[in-house]
């Protein structure tokens, strides 16, 4: 019986000692990246305090005056979380990506338009983009449209043609 119960507490003994072992390494790794950077990991976002890009003024498809704020990009997978904000009355040219894409309404009111469907969404909709489906953002005249956006990989914009039926203001 004894035997038996020294067996049980060995195991148990290397199984703990194991996940210490991963624990510690893990640790370790993490804290290698973390020196290599340098910097302490941003982990609180405000969005009334974040700093914005310039607003974009090119014709590429993206709308006049739309601005970006990056919160951090996935180091394993190059994926990007940043708000974005969509003046009143934009459109997002449509487009697609590579990977899939996660958005919430922060503030204000969109159409997303998401392969042949439309959707009104307001503020707390979640909206999950498929990778290579088409889709594009129509911002309500009311407001501007502010919106949190995250991706599996890194960003890509490549924008479709659209027919002559939907006019865009470039």
């Amino acid at each position: 019986m004894r035997a038996h119960q020294f067996k049980k507490r060995s195991s148990a003994l290397r199984v703990a000692m194991l996940v210490l072992l991963l624990a510690t390494a893990g640790g370790s790794a993490q804290q290698s990246r973390q020196n290599a950077t340098s910097e302490k990991p941003k982990t609180l976002f405000r969005l009334e305090s974040v700093q914005w890009s310039e607003p974009y003024n090119g014709p590429l498809g993206y709308p006049k005056g739309a601005q970006r704020a990056s919160l951090s990009i996935d180091s394993l997978t190059g994926g990007e979380t940043y708000y974005a904000r969509f003046p009143a009355g934009s459109h997002f040219a449509l487009h697609w990506h590579a990977h899939a894409e996660y958005a919430v309404v922060l503030r204000g009111k969109v159409t997303h338009i998401l392969g042949a469907a439309r959707y009104s969404l307001q503020v707390g909709d979640y909206v999950v983009i498929p990778p290579k489906v088409n889709h594009a953002w129509e911002a309500d005249a009311g407001g501007d449209v502010y919106l949190l956006i995250r991706r599996d990989g890194p960003a890509d914009f490549n924008f479709v043609l659209e027919d002559k039926t939907h006019e865009t203001d470039f």
